[in-house]
């Protein structure tokens, strides 16, 4: 975790500078460091395909792994460059710590879903665990170093109603492909946080009801797609969890959580699109009053 901190702390000071309010100048720097990261990954997705693929569909697995780590690392990019975690949602990240750790235990140990493609013997889990160490930092940086931005107040929604369940629906819905009743149950549990691990960081976007800025936007957007990613790889693996993988309740119970997943962040996508036509800031309805 030291070593990625560092080296994002050393494009951010490159690229930003190290102050922690940030003008014009500063802005615009972020704003190019995160399209070097951009950049920076398309071309480590060229040297997967080049070296660690042998082109299988279910690469596109690897694909989505990739831009949810993607994502991870554009967030710690504004906080090492801001110093600051307003906006960030540290229920959410406690979310994907769990759903990371809780995956990896699936996708280490066995290879029942994981991509039959070669990226899929340790790139996939890379992936993965890169994405952990990026989410343990961030969750530092909003209760260690820069805990006086964090926004306690509107990051209201408890995980716990959230990750209990995921456990419990996992244990009697799960696929086979792991031949495992235990580690079966470990990725769906995986499966089913990880459709839910969103949803506090948009609830505290809604309830703040103000200007989401391009950072965040980009985070959010990785996400997306690399749920879409899955998607199409599940969508088109259907047909074999059905007949393979335990039953036709289990393959649609993947279908539905990626689906979901979707839908879940459907209204953040429609005013991000609609932000970009109107060439205006990203503004999503105001939830203020709510409370869970």
């Amino acid at each position: 975790m030291a070593a990625i901190a560092n080296g994002l702390d050393h494009i951010s000071s490159f690229v930003c500078g190290n102050g922690s309010n940030l003008g014009s100048s500063e802005k615009s720097g972020l704003k190019s460091a995160i399209v070097l990261c951009y950049f920076t990954f398309a071309f480590m997705w060229i040297v997967v395909l080049g070296q660690f693929s042998d082109s299988d569909f279910s690469l596109v697995m690897t694909g989505g792994a990739t831009l949810q780590f993607m994502g991870f690392v554009i967030l710690c990019l504004k906080v090492r460059a801001t110093q600051s975690v307003a906006g960030l949602s540290s229920q959410t990240l406690a979310m994907f710590a769990v759903y990371y750790c809780v995956r990896l235990t699936s996708t280490s140990l066995k290879n029942g879903y994981i991509p039959v493609d070669s990226s899929g013997d340790y790139m996939y889990q890379l992936m993965d665990l890169a994405g952990l160490f990026c989410v343990l930092h961030l969750l530092y940086a909003c209760h260690k170093t820069h805990i006086i931005s964090y926004d306690e107040a509107d990051d209201t929604m408890p995980i716990m109603p959230l990750i209990i369940p995921s456990a419990v629906l996992a244990y009697f819905v799960h696929g086979d492909f792991n031949k495992n009743a235990f580690y079966d149950t470990v990725w769906t549990t995986s499966l089913n946080l990880e459709t839910l691990a969103m949803v506090p960081q948009l609830w505290m976007m809604a309830k703040q009801g103000g200007k989401v800025d391009t950072t965040m936007a980009n985070f959010v957007g990785c996400i997306v797609l690399s749920c879409v990613c899955r998607f199409e790889f599940w969508w088109y693996a259907y047909p074999e969890i059905a007949e393979e993988g335990g039953s036709e309740i289990a393959a649609m119970h993947v279908l539905i959580a990626h689906i979901l997943q979707l839908l879940f962040s459907a209204d953040f996508m429609f005013y991000f699109a609609q932000a970009k036509i109107n060439g205006t800031a990203l503004v999503l309805p105001d939830t203020e009053g709510l409370e869970i």
